[in-house]
């Protein structure tokens, strides 16, 4: 699917990606000349940026609360301009919000790695960034492998980025992951998004790492906010595995085989030692725990992104 949104790819970390898309809703609405054309607009947009990215747990849960929110004001008999200003301060709060948890469970996440940790890390994570980051201001010492993060190449990235923040880095492919195991101290990954049962929805090829981490008793630690907690599979609904284009193999489609490239996997809460929140470090079993917590019940009264929409809809199609 070829929208404006879909160019922000996988190759951005998750809530990076959930701030840029954010971003572009905002750009979006600014440019709405009646109530009806917001409202429209909204759901249009939301559905394309849900479709393009469909495992990032920040994006659907900021936009259920948006599409909530909008189609309460708009029942409450808001005018556009009160109804433009209140998706801009509710989308800033939210990217506040994940930018300050993301500062926390950095601090907190620091203070577990020990004095020389060798870490491997995989895909692109600002959390993990940020997580060595503090640990460097601890004075602790961090060398790292990072894996080549295929289909897309984004350890790249991160590699280039942890070698500005002055760590000794290795890049290395993806299935040289169980022969650099025992040269490891702690697998430190990120995530996009934390699964009801406590299951680590992200970059494909994670669960691989968690295995073969396992296997080497090294310990799996996972940086992720509860923003990035998955309310949709509290409801049983399961997470979408995007594909990517067989381009990324260097395929032409002249092949006479078919290729499959997921983007995503999910690795299971019992090869994830702990998860590292802005509230602690926890183990993947307690996540039911903090859900009930952040919503107030379990499980929460919220409704699915896809019936959030269909709610919206019904109210703009009531509007003149």
């Amino acid at each position: 699917m070829t929208t404006p949104y879909s160019r922000i790819t996988y190759v951005t970390g998750s809530t990076e990606a959930a701030s840029n898309a954010l971003n572009y809703l905002l750009s979006v609405v600014d440019s709405a000349g009646s109530v009806r054309e917001l409202c429209l607009r909204v759901i249009r947009v939301a559905d394309e940026i849900y479709r393009a990215r469909p495992t990032s747990a920040m994006i659907i849960n900021t936009l259920r609360d948006i599409l909530l929110q909008l189609d309460a004001l708009i029942n409450s008999g808001s005018k556009l301009p009160e109804l433009k200003d209140a998706i801009h301060r509710f989308i800033e709060k939210k990217i506040e919000e994940a930018n300050k948890a993301t500062k926390q469970l950095a601090v907190i996440g620091a203070r577990r790695l020990r004095e020389r940790e060798v870490i491997l890390t995989h895909s692109y994570s600002r959390s993990v960034l940020e997580v060595v980051k503090e640990a460097l201001k601890l004075g602790k010492r961090i060398e790292a492998y990072v894996t080549e993060s295929r289909p897309g190449g984004e350890g790249l990235k991160m590699a280039s980025a942890l070698r500005e923040l002055g760590v000794p880095v290795t890049l290395i492919v993806d299935s040289a992951v169980r022969y650099v195991m025992p040269n490891v101290t702690r697998v430190l990954v990120g995530a996009e998004a934390i699964a009801a049962n406590g299951a680590v929805i992200g970059k494909v090829g994670t669960s691989n790492i968690a295995l073969a981490a396992r296997e080497a008793r090294v310990r799996v630690f996972v940086a992720a906010g509860t923003y990035k907690f998955s309310v949709e599979t509290v409801f049983g609904e399961l997470v979408e595995i995007p594909e990517g284009d067989p381009a990324l193999l260097g395929l032409t489609g002249k092949e006479k085989f078919k290729a499959y490239v997921p983007l995503m996997d999910v690795t299971p809460p019992e090869y994830v030692d702990a998860l590292i929140t802005e509230r602690g470090i926890i183990a993947p079993q307690m996540v039911p725990i903090i859900l009930k917590e952040i919503y107030g019940s379990w499980p929460p009264r919220l409704p699915e992104i896809k019936e959030a929409i269909r709610i919206l809809e019904s109210t703009c199609t009531r509007i003149q």
